[in-house]
């Protein structure tokens, strides 16, 4: 039976039929809520990364003392360096730099300040016993930290200027 407007007159196969759509929609609501709560709960979550080393360290920040010059001309501010052994993260003006933590060294964890005229470390892991895995780490990574950082600086500068393939400047 219909309306005049053409719409459906209420009755019990109509009821029905608005009942199942109901449990349709309220089934499928369940299902988005159960998706989300999975997501949320960790079933498809990345790893945190790991948290950053808090302990100063002034032995470390002796042993980086040398290369204090060339990370300020780079424009490092910070290197991050995460006990899993993965990458190393420079903090610069351009931006943040990363590179493979080098294949072969024993694994540290540093976070290294540079100031205008010091330089501050931060570990959670080191101690005496591990002092030469430092300074191997460090002899290794500060000097690439500052060759990747240079490198960084100079395509950015000419990226800025329009050359270098950067998609700036060269217009007719």
């Amino acid at each position: 039976m219909r309306l005049a407007t053409g719409i459906p007159a209420p009755g019990p196969f109509n009821l029905a039929r608005r009942h199942r759509m109901k449990l349709t929609m309220d089934g499928s609501r369940a299902f988005a809520l159960a998706l989300a709560v999975a997501f949320l709960a960790g079933g498809c979550a990345a790893p945190a990364p790991a948290p950053v080393p808090a302990a100063d360290q002034p032995a470390l920040a002796q042993m980086a003392q040398p290369y204090g010059d060339g990370l300020r001309r780079a424009g490092i501010s910070t290197v991050m360096v995460y006990g899993n052994g993965a990458r190393v993260r420079l903090g610069t003006r351009f931006g943040d730099v990363y590179f493979r933590y080098p294949a072969g060294l024993a694994p540290t964890a540093f976070a290294l300040y540079v100031g205008a005229q010091d330089i501050e470390v931060d570990s959670d892991t080191f101690n005496a016993g591990n002092a030469a895995q430092y300074e191997a780490a460090f002899k290794s990574v500060l000097p690439e930290a500052i060759k990747r950082a240079t490198a960084n600086n100079t395509q950015e500068a000419q990226q800025r200027l329009g050359g270098g393939g950067g998609g700036g400047g060269g217009g007719r």
